[in-house]
Order: C-alpha cells, then structure tokens, then sequence
C-alpha cells in the first residue's frame, strides 16, 4: 500500500522522527492493509533462534509488543533507492536518490526526506566505504529541493532546526600533533605518517558558513 505524504503526516504529526506517539495514527490509518498483505505464513511469535531467522523479508511479527511505527532504510550498496516500510515490511513509500547512501537518512517533520549521499575522491576519506560528501533534501515525490557538496564529509549530517546542516568531516592533523598520537595499528597509517581527525562543519544549503 502507498501512502501520500499528507496521508502519511496526518498520522505522523511530529512524533515518527523522534520515535513519539504520531507513528501509531499511521498505523490506524494502514491497519486494515496491514491485517492482511504480507501477513501469510509470517510467524505470530519471533523465532529465538537467529540461524532460523535468516534470509531476507519479514521473519515474524508479535502485534501485542511490537512498536508502532515505520522503517526507513536504503541499501549500502545500492543505487540510490530508499524505501519506508511498514511493521509488517510492506513498502508504504519509495524515493529514488541520485547518489548510494552515504550514509545516514531522516525523515523531516514536513514530510521530506533528508539524505546524505556518496561521492566518492581521490582522497583518504573518499577512497573509504563511509565516504559521504553530499547531503540533500527532497519532498514526497523525490524532487530535489537543494543539494550541499563538501568533500570531507563522512557518515552523518544533519539538518538543524535553524535550517542550516551539521556535517560530520575529516582533515588531516598538523604534522606536529600527529606525530605526538600514540596507539593505533601499526602500518595502518596515511602515506608519510599522516592522520586525519573529524570536526564539525556548519553550512547553510546555500553552502555558506553561518
């Protein structure tokens, strides 16, 4: 069953993305699909036994303790898809994303789809698997509604609640510091002994510094 955004806000209001009680209106509003679709041959009980649980779609289904409430995810290695499922993983929503997830998602309280992306370089960080190096934002219908690049961004971003991103990113230290770091594996390092360190950039999605 797919769910338009205003459908799926009036049940969210703004409780979904800070895991509050808007999620079980949505829930309401999709009971009846949900009673049925995806729900044949689906374990009431969860097996203990996680060899048992293996493989791919949905593996069982306790409705008594189970929370309400909605799955965002998108394939590590996928090319771009993001998918909203329901508690019996019955896909509600889709968008398609111009870049593989890099790599964290949220949905906003207007109902878009807040995304980092990847962008791979030629650099340390960009050569890594949770290289990011955009981050964006799109409505109900994955129009793009503006994008932010910045090449050392790694793993997360967020969007504040000022409007701007807060965007998680990686620089190599000063040759003086890194040489006073002690630990780490050894042969592990950058060439020349180089070491990178994470430090937070604010951006407006204009791209300017606040």
């Amino acid at each position: 069953m797919q769910v338009g955004r205003r459908q799926f806000l009036f049940g969210l209001g703004t409780g979904l993305a800070a895991g509050g009680p808007g999620a079980a209106g949505v829930t309401g509003l999709l009971a009846a699909d949900q009673s049925t679709a995806g729900a044949a041959g689906v374990p009431a009980a969860i097996d203990p036994n996680t060899i048992r649980r293996r493989g791919v779609g949905l593996r069982g289904y306790d409705a008594a303790r189970a929370s309400p409430g909605f799955t965002l995810f998108a394939p590590a290695t996928g090319a771009g898809a993001v998918y909203l499922i329901d508690i019996q993983g019955n896909v509600v929503h889709t968008w398609q994303m111009p870049y593989q997830p890099g790599l964290y998602g949220y949905l906003t309280d207007k109902g878009t789809l807040f995304y980092n992306g990847q962008i791979r370089n030629d650099s340390f960080i960009g050569q890594t698997p949770f290289m990011g190096g955009a981050v964006m934002e799109a409505d109900w219908n994955g129009k793009i509604l503006w994008e932010l690049k910045q090449p050392d961004h790694h793993h997360d971003g967020r969007l504040l609640r000022n409007g701007n991103v807060l965007l998680l990113c990686s620089a190599p230290l000063p040759p003086a510091i890194a040489r006073r770091v002690r630990g780490g594996l050894a042969g592990s390092e950058q060439p020349g002994g180089a070491i990178n360190s994470d430090y937070l950039l604010e951006r407006t999605p204009d791209g300017d510094l606040p």
